[in-house]
């Protein structure tokens, strides 16, 4: 099989993992994966209130496993070129970018990686839009 393939694949195992949220839902951790995200006792409480039956957790977890694919579907729109970034300058022009597999390079940083500090840049971008 193509490295390709095998990515996409994986992909939609990753998305059918995630998207299981049931136990979560019916006993939600205030710690989650990432402390920015972290439950308020509120959102506990919340939670902890619903009566979730086995099709009302069917049902979120399809709402969240499309919601993720589309989150991926656009993810990958921005990659093969066909959609566009928003752009502080207006005369950029987005081409996509190129995936390919990996060689030996020691400094090459990691996407999995800056993901996670991005956020705080896309936050205090997004941050400053809407105060504006």
């Amino acid at each position: 099989m193509d490295s390709k393939q095998l990515f996409l694949r994986e992909i939609h195992s990753i998305i059918k993992e995630y998207a299981e949220v049931g136990e979560q839902l019916k006993q939600p951790n205030k710690e989650l994966s990432w402390e920015e995200f972290n439950l308020t006792e509120n959102e506990i409480s919340a939670l902890s209130a619903q009566k979730f039956t086995d099709e009302s957790i069917s049902a979120i977890q399809k709402i969240v496993r499309d919601n993720i694919m589309g989150a991926f579907h656009s993810a990958f729109c921005l990659l093969d070129g066909v959609s566009d970034p928003a752009s502080e300058n207006e005369e950029d022009v987005w081409i996509g970018l190129k995936l390919e597999e990996k060689q030996d390079d020691e400094d090459e940083e990691f996407l999995h990686d800056e993901l996670y500090s991005s956020y705080w840049d896309w936050h205090d971008l997004n941050t400053n839009k809407n105060n504006s």
